[in-house]
């Protein structure tokens, strides 16, 4: 099974990886709102070494929380 199979948000992000950018800006595969209202979790990734984003919705949190994520799915 498919990664995007199994969060809601995951088809938007796997067309997000395929489509050049000036597609992405006009709106298409845009990020879904909020990844928890959908009941699903968050995958962080770094933004600038104090800020994390999650690569399938527009929530932007304070801290490197990529980096308690990969020692979470590490053990």
């Amino acid at each position: 099974m498919r990664q995007f199979e199994r969060h809601p948000y995951g088809t938007r992000k796997w067309w997000r990886e395929r489509l050049p950018w000036f597609l992405i800006d006009l709106g298409l595969a845009a990020k879904g709102a909020n990844c928890e209202i959908v009941g699903a979790k968050h995958q962080w990734y770094n933004i600038d070494n104090k800020s994390s984003g999650c690569y399938y919705c527009k929530i932007e949190a304070k801290g490197q929380k990529y980096i308690h994520q990969q020692n979470q799915s590490s053990s």
